[in-house]
């Protein structure tokens, strides 16, 4: 029966979507820029997962397996759709209801939310992939270095010099100091 999944892989599956199905929303929420393409990409996502693991694929590292079907995804969605990128976050929640995740209520919560995301949003690219994934996603440097297919070193420099315009974006006067 090499078409029937066994329990092992169906346990390791449900616990996984039990584990990280909210922060694979979070991630491609945030890199559509809509929370509805988002829930269909990671459902799309764990629905690959799952198609995999039944026809017997090993998995070991399951958090970056889901990253690598999400990351994959966002990146055919966005060519698909040409998405345009959006210039504000209240344009995002006028247009398309998007709200930032937030996980403790409160005002303070998400405008510090809005602001900091507002800056993320500022960040060139691959710097803003790399600041997301390790602080929003909360992967490691090596996690993401796999799924981006570079090296650990790599996407340290590039975190390091996404912080460094993040600063320069919050505190404009940092650049005219050093």
């Amino acid at each position: 029966m090499p078409n029937t999944p066994n329990s092992t892989a169906e346990a390791q599956f449900l616990q996984a979507y039990d584990d990280y199905a909210d922060a694979i929303f979070r991630h491609c929420a945030l890199r559509l820029y809509d929370r509805e393409l988002g829930r269909d990409v990671m459902q799309e996502t764990f629905l690959r997962a799952w198609e995999s693991m039944a026809k017997g694929t090993e998995v070991t590292q399951i958090r970056a397996f889901l990253y690598k079907i999400a990351n994959n995804l966002i990146i055919d969605t966005v060519r698909r759709n040409k998405l345009r990128t959006v210039d504000s976050l209240e344009e995002l929640h006028e247009e398309k209801g998007f709200d930032i995740p937030d996980r403790e209520p409160g005002p303070a919560r998400v405008t510090e939310g809005k602001f900091a995301l507002s800056a993320v949003e500022k960040l060139e690219e691959p710097y803003r992939t790399a600041v997301v994934m390790r602080y929003v996603d909360g992967l490691p440097p090596q996690e993401i270095a796999d799924l981006l297919g570079v090296t650990a070193n790599v996407v340290s420099v590039r975190i390091h010099r996404g912080l460094e315009q993040l600063t320069e974006i919050l505190d404009p006067t940092t650049a005219t100091q050093s």
